[in-house]
């Protein structure tokens, strides 16, 4: 059996189009990595937007509103217009999102975890009475739900509200913007963006880069589209990153 030669990649594909994105650059370029985009998906408004803004003027009367992204964030304080009320109790996955609650208003400490990821954030708040408090969940469709299921089987009265969508590009574009960016690996972080960059340049494409996938259930998406995949030991863009700038060897 002839060796292997380790696999080392340059020009890394970021996916998101938001605040992720530049997370991702950052600590790709402190690696030594060039980041080149290629969005996949674009926000658009919940299907219902009279729920959400009844959500948002609820926050007031919450005991705790739980949030997973800078999107979500944004979305309830747009859909409240006026800033969140002081004396919210919040909890945040990642200080990206935690900010974001900061700049909207909330003036008490945010509850983060010390690592990225929903699962940390769990075990940050798994130490809590949860019997008979009430929590709002913002949500995308497609998103994860171990937190809301996470509080449910722990006793809380979770309302769970769509704060936003994520929508596929046109195919076109997106393939348009891969030739462009011309990468040897890509990282993917939601089941929703790898089926549509499948979609978009085929999974054969796929298998002529690094694929990191973040989380199973991106890494299980791709599993099913027949791409294969490394996945970070933690979820976080930071680790992704880390798992890139180490040379691969290939499997044969």
């Amino acid at each position: 059996m002839a060796p292997t030669t380790p696999i080392r990649v340059s020009r890394v594909a970021t996916t998101s189009d938001d605040d992720r994105a530049d997370v991702l650059a950052a600590s790709l370029r402190a690696l030594g990595l060039t980041p080149v985009a290629c969005p996949v998906l674009i926000e658009t408004p919940p299907a219902d937007p009279t729920m959400l803004a009844e959500a948002a003027r609820s926050l007031d009367g919450r005991a705790w509103v739980i949030v997973a992204s800078v999107r979500a964030v944004r979305a309830l304080t747009a859909a409240r217009g006026r800033p969140w009320p002081a004396g919210v109790r919040t909890a945040a996955v990642g200080p990206a999102t935690a900010q974001a609650l900061r700049d909207a208003g909330v003036t008490t400490p945010v509850l983060t975890a010390p690592t990225a990821g929903a699962e940390a954030l769990w075990d940050a708040l798994s130490g809590l009475s949860w019997r008979g408090c009430d929590a709002l969940v913002p949500t995308t469709p497609g998103g994860r739900t171990l937190l809301a299921d996470r509080l449910r089987a722990a006793g809380a009265a979770v309302d769970e509200v769509e704060a936003y969508r994520m929508e596929p590009r046109p195919g076109l574009a997106i393939a348009r913007d891969w030739t462009a960016a011309a990468p040897d690996a890509v990282v993917l972080a939601s089941a929703g963006a790898a089926g549509a960059l499948v979609a978009a340049i085929g999974a054969q494409a796929l298998g002529a880069v690094r694929v990191v996938a973040i989380g199973a259930t991106t890494a299980a998406a791709l599993a099913a589209a027949g791409v294969r995949c490394e996945s970070p030991a933690q979820a976080s863009f930071e680790a992704a990153a880390r798992l890139l700038s180490a040379p691969a060897v290939p499997t044969v």
